[in-house]
């Protein structure tokens, strides 16, 4: 049942962003692509991440993240966060162009096109995930690329 649920919900095209946070000074951070925007007043994001992962924890502990949307040049980068054997820390963040963002001081992925840097506002628990409600601090896009888009279980480009 869930393979058959999985490959349905793999028909809506997503972005794809990296989430991230600083928890104990280190950089942390995952791939994620169940983000949309949700207010504009007040300024609102939402994000949803797997409860066990080692990224929510760390974000439920600052209460701080920073949510970078990848462009169509990123797959390796969205692999990189996606993969869970990855280095935690600053290791992770090697060979990764990133700043930290001005409300948060979560990394901002410079390659991307675009980021949000909130401040966590509320989190819901549904079924094996939690919302992240962000209010958002701060926020600018970076790039006027193409996103990088995921969908049936690939990454693909935007057409034209």
């Amino acid at each position: 049942m869930s393979a058959r649920f999985r490959s349905t919900a793999a028909t809506f095209p997503t972005g794809v962003t990296v989430l991230t946070t600083v928890a104990d000074n280190e950089p942390h951070g995952m791939t994620v692509n169940s983000f949309a925007s949700i207010s504009i007043d007040p300024l609102l994001v939402l994000v949803s991440v797997n409860s066990s992962s080692r990224t929510y924890e760390r974000i439920a502990r600052s209460g701080r993240f920073a949510v970078t949307v990848l462009s169509d040049g990123q797959e390796e980068t969205a692999r990189w966060f996606a993969n869970s054997s990855r280095p935690g820390g600053a290791e992770g963040f090697a060979g990764v162009s990133w700043k930290p963002a001005p409300h948060s001081r979560s990394p901002v992925l410079l390659d991307g096109i675009s980021y949000f840097d909130c401040e966590l506002d509320q989190a819901h628990v549904a079924g094996d995930h939690t919302m992240l409600i962000g209010a958002v601090r701060a926020y600018d896009v970076l790039s006027d690329r193409p996103p990088l888009l995921f969908v049936r279980s690939r990454f693909t480009e935007l057409r034209k």
